[in-house]
């Protein structure tokens, strides 16, 4: 009988103690998982936010490579006018700063909304758009006024030499009609090409799409046909010298 009531009370003791523990054991092991979600979960959202600020600072740097590419076009430009030049690289150089600025706030960043706030400024620059297209159309337009001036200084030397030709006896009618075309076509390239460079050189990011859209359009338009009218002059004057070749006397000036 005693054998059988302590073993009673034993289970009784036993029942009662495991309880509190199995209790504690399970809110310990709750607190434990709780803990490592928020841990994964913080480790995670600043993973997110260290690529997104690498791809953000990514982007601005291929948009500072952009305007070096500009700078170094303008710099190897043989004939873009100084006022040009100085112009285009103070708006390059803004450019830069206001993206250099950009970068150390995305830098500066704690949250996810901020650099996402930062990345849709980028395009705003509308570097791709307006700086680059612009740039390349002033160095166009210069370029191909300066040509125009070389194709005259070439069409003054042709005509004293027909005007040799003519004195020494040869038929130069054809040589002069060519010349007067000649002559034409480069008044009509340098017309079309002048204008471009005012006309495009103070569009700013804020000008896109309008009117930047139509203008730089209007500019592509003109410098092509200016382009084409100066190769046809230039052809031109080489017909005439082929025709001057074929008269002796001119021929060694040629």
């Amino acid at each position: 009988m005693k054998t059988m009531r302590r073993s009673i009370i034993l289970a009784i003791v036993l029942a009662v103690t495991a309880a509190p523990a199995a209790a504690f054991a399970q809110q310990d092991t709750g607190g434990r998982d709780a803990t490592t979600t928020s841990t994964v979960t913080d480790e995670r959202d600043h993973r997110l936010l260290d690529e997104l600020k690498a791809r953000a600072l990514q982007m601005i740097d291929h948009q500072l490579d952009a305007l070096g590419r500009l700078r170094s076009a303008i710099g190897n430009s043989a004939h873009i006018t100084d006022d040009h030049a100085v112009q285009l690289l103070g708006d390059i150089s803004a450019a830069a700063a206001d993206l250099e600025q950009l970068a150390r706030e995305v830098e500066a960043a704690t949250t996810v909304p901020e650099v996402w706030q930062l990345i849709r400024q980028i395009p705003g620059f509308q570097i791709g758009n307006v700086l680059a297209p612009k740039t390349h159309q002033v160095i166009a337009s210069d370029s191909l006024v300066a040509f125009g001036g070389k194709l005259d200084r070439f069409a003054a030397k042709l005509e004293g030499l027909i005007t040799r030709a003519e004195e020494n006896g040869h038929d130069v009618d054809e040589a002069w009609r060519m010349l007067e075309d000649m002559n034409g076509q480069i008044a009509e390239g340098v017309r079309s090409a002048d204008p471009v460079a005012e006309s495009v050189i103070g569009l700013q990011a804020d000008d896109w799409p309008d009117p930047g859209q139509s203008v730089l359009g209007a500019g592509r338009r003109d410098l092509h046909a200016a382009g084409q009218s100066l190769r046809v002059a230039f052809g031109t004057g080489k017909g005439i010298v082929e025709i001057l070749r074929n008269l002796f006397d001119a021929a060694s000036d040629v």
